[in-house]
């Protein structure tokens, strides 16, 4: 397999996984203001953030963690996809939270 097939697949993974999450805490990726907060959270969100959250056993803290991760991970992924100069993007739900990402 190629390794844009491997990004794309990748990109394509995480999506799924922030869509579940945003279910999972009730947010909706066409709430602007909802991503707005979720990504100001986002950015504020550290190691020791998600050290507390998975300490403190609340599934709710526990999914914003693991959406966290996924967001970082999308973002690794596409930089990567663009350092090799290949167009790889996320869907809806990535576009709707990463664009307050990069601001």
């Amino acid at each position: 397999m190629s390794q844009i097939q491997n990004q794309w697949d990748e990109v394509t993974h995480i999506e799924s996984e922030l869509k579940r999450y945003m279910m999972a805490l009730g947010l909706d990726w066409h709430d602007e203001a909802a991503m707005i907060r979720l990504a100001a959270e986002c950015q504020a969100f550290g190691p020791l953030h998600s050290a507390a959250a998975y300490a403190s056993h609340d599934p709710s803290q526990i999914s914003k963690a693991k959406l966290f991760g996924l967001a970082s991970m999308m973002m690794r992924t596409m930089e990567s996809a663009a350092h090799d100069n290949r167009d790889v993007h996320g869907g809806e739900a990535w576009k709707a939270l990463g664009k307050h990402l990069y601001k």
